[in-house]
């Protein structure tokens, strides 16, 4: 996807939450449970296999199974939970968004999918994906097939929307799914319905 057709998804989703109702911003939850189950689909693609090597343009990945993703063998403030806030544990690769283009998919496979798999990211980890190059975030079930995809740009605007701090976490769980937020002390609120 382009970067004028990327920001022009991020000011539509931007706009979006903007006219969500007041009354949905910052109540506290924790661990996220929803009223109704939110199941992700997936987007008929399917990840190639993961291979020894996971790198690529210079930036490394893990080859281990991690609970916290670690690019250039950085940690990053990157986890995923299920729903009930149980850690689940994943593979990484990195791959070009495209073959030839410059720009890179941080791709992690799951040992397990759950339905409303939440994944919680704080502003080190995206400022760290933006400074190497990675675009999208693809997370895939354990039979490579691709659930959910997220940009960095995407990210960047909802912290930025929600006015979130350098140690909040933003949560998401999927398209249809409320918005959430860690705070440093662990405390959940909800940002959108």
């Amino acid at each position: 996807m382009n970067r004028g057709l990327r920001s022009c998804a991020a000011g539509a989703l931007m706009l979006a939450l903007l006219s969500a109702p007041l009354g949905a911003m910052a109540a506290e939850t924790a661990p996220l449970v929803l009223a109704e189950e939110t199941q992700s689909a997936g987007t008929g693609r399917t990840l190639s296999p993961f291979g020894v090597t996971r790198g690529s343009r210079g930036v490394s990945a893990s080859t281990e199974w991690l609970t916290q993703a670690r690019i250039g063998g950085l940690s990053l403030g990157l986890r995923l939970f299920t729903p009930m806030g149980d850690a689940v544990i994943f593979q990484e690769c990195l791959r070009p968004v495209e073959p030839g283009s410059r720009y890179l998919e941080l791709q992690i496979a799951v040992a397990e999918w759950t339905d409303g798999m939440l994944m919680q990211i704080d502003q080190h980890a995206v400022d760290v994906l933006d400074r190497s190059g990675i675009t999208n975030i693809v997370l895939a079930d354990e039979k490579l097939g691709v659930r959910e995809v997220y940009t960095v740009e995407e990210l960047n605007a909802l912290r930025e929307l929600f006015s979130l701090g350098e140690g909040e976490q933003l949560c998401l769980s999927g398209e249809d799914a409320p918005l959430t937020a860690v705070s440093e002390e662990g405390v959940r609120r909800q940002l959108t319905k």
